[in-house]
């Protein structure tokens, strides 16, 4: 795992061994950019594939689903299978345990996919059975091979503390207004630097700029 995914991973609410100074820990880590960084890098490192599956389901229902997909294209080109394949198996997870939004990201494949080798998978699987939500999308994993523990992440509320991203998300929903709104807050001072900042189209960051200015009494 490299330091800086390791760091933003720290920042978007994950318990890893980090040294960081208070004001390191506030820098911004955008979640659906980390979140997809971290899956990119599963079929190398096994350990973020539970550490990623236990961060979604306790704090899964916050993800702005849009913003993943469009941040998806951008990051896995078509050839890119392994990435593709684990964000349906992660959006497949979260559908069942969080929130039924992320179920347009989770895909069903026509063969049997195997996120692990086939042979060690099947072992596995006539062992102790297979994971039966992976299942539905024709996916062969163990169903030891996910360690789901929420203790591996911070709380709601802990996390409400430490990243303002995600409290703005519980005070006006996971949207695109939320994100407009923390980008203001981090110092974006114009609609054309937001929607280039955080990647939404210019309307609403233009839009939720002017909201924003005039209820504050910034205008």
């Amino acid at each position: 795992m490299s330091l800086n995914l390791n760091r933003d991973l720290v920042r978007i609410g994950m318990r890893l061994s980090l040294r960081e100074s208070p004001r390191g820990r506030n820098a911004p880590a955008d979640i659906e950019e980390t979140l997809l960084r971290a899956i990119v890098r599963f079929p190398d490192d096994h350990r973020l594939v539970s550490l990623v599956f236990s961060w979604i389901k306790v704090h899964g229902k916050y993800v702005i689903v849009q913003k993943l997909r469009k941040t998806a294209r951008e990051h896995f080109p078509k050839n890119e299978f392994p990435a593709i394949v684990w964000l349906s198996a992660v959006a497949a997870f979260a559908a069942e345990t969080c929130s039924l939004k992320w179920r347009k990201l989770a895909r069903r494949s026509r063969t049997p996919v195997y996120l692990f080798p086939e042979d060690v998978t099947e072992s596995a699987i006539a062992l102790k059975g297979s994971v039966p939500w992976l299942e539905k999308l024709n996916f062969r994993v163990p169903a030891s091979a996910l360690r789901i523990r929420e203790d591996d992440v911070l709380s709601q509320e802990e996390l409400i503390a430490a990243n303002a991203q995600y409290r703005n998300r519980y005070l006006y929903g996971p949207s695109w207004r939320a994100d407009i709104i923390t980008a203001i807050q981090q110092g974006m001072k114009t609609p054309t630097e937001i929607a280039k900042g955080i990647g939404c189209s210019y309307e609403p960051a233009y839009r939720v700029f002017h909201e924003y200015m005039l209820a504050t009494g910034a205008a």
